[in-house]
């Protein structure tokens, strides 16, 4: 009789445990960002769908392993069609969508968008924890903080850099680039010029700049079209001769987190 009512109270006690408190099985992510993290930190089998941008190798550096899951849209039809037990998407996004869910019962995990490497690690943390994967979200980011250790120019600064995209679109103050160029011992000519986290640059003013460094979306001119010819520039390209080149693909810098340590890497190839 005693052992009966021993195990009435643990019965009890595991249907009081938070719904939280238990290791989801069925995950699915609906942010590109979100979606390499988790990537990087679900069990196998644990995630089973994240968003279609994440099977673009244009835009994912795992698009190999998005592949293998099913890919997610912006509507609810194509989530719950999957059963998830945890969707995990971001804070300051896709309020109707979030409604849905939670009227279907279907726990959330919202997760603001990281801006820098230190607002990664705290992403990363949160998510491992929800996963029930603390130690590999501990591994992965003591792997980042080594890499950035070994990656951080510690010498005299370099000169000025700037980052140029499609559509005279660059990177300024604030901005995970900005963070990135710094970190690799330049000063960000765009945050130097006033632009914010996202701007947009003339050609006369990259020029009357004359940058030291010159970082261009590597991938931008993969397609020729009139968005992409600023990149290539006859007038940029003549700086080839004072300036230093670097070709970053777009996708080791979308999301802040592990990838942006290829960017480090690239940088630190072109000042060779």
């Amino acid at each position: 009789m005693a052992f009966l009512r021993s195990f009435a109270g643990f019965v009890l006690l595991f249907l009081a445990v938070p719904a939280m408190a238990q290791t989801p099985q069925r995950v699915v992510t609906l942010n590109l960002c979100l979606d390499q993290m988790a990537l990087r930190l679900a069990a196998p089998g644990q995630l089973v769908g994240v968003s279609y941008l994440s099977q673009d190798p244009n835009l994912s550096v795992l698009a190999d392993r998005a592949a293998t899951l099913a890919p997610v849209r912006d509507s609810v039809e194509t989530i719950l069609v999957l059963q998830p037990d945890l969707v995990i998407l971001g804070a300051d996004s896709h309020a109707p969508l979030k409604r849905l869910l939670r009227g279907a019962g279907v726990r959330l995990l919202e997760l603001p968008w990281a801006t820098s490497i230190e607002e990664a690690e705290t992403v990363i943390d949160r998510m491992a924890a929800a996963l029930g994967r603390e130690e590999i979200g501990r591994r992965l980011i003591a792997d980042m903080r080594e890499k950035q250790r070994r990656l951080t120019w510690t010498g005299a600064p370099l000169g000025t850099a700037i980052y140029l995209e499609a559509n005279r679109g660059t990177s300024g103050k604030g901005s995970l680039m900005d963070e990135l160029l710094r970190l690799s011992g330049y000063r960000n000519l765009a945050a130097d010029l006033g632009i914010g986290s996202f701007g947009r640059v003339s050609l006369e003013a990259v020029l009357a700049g004359q940058p030291n460094l010159l970082v261009l979306d590597g991938s931008a001119n993969e397609s020729p079209a009139r968005a992409t010819e600023f990149v290539g520039h006859h007038a940029l390209l003549a700086l080839a001769g004072t300036a230093k080149l670097a070709s970053v693909p777009t996708r080791y810098s979308i999301c802040a987190g592990p990838d942006n340590f290829e960017v480090m890497r690239l940088l630190a190839e072109a000042r060779r």
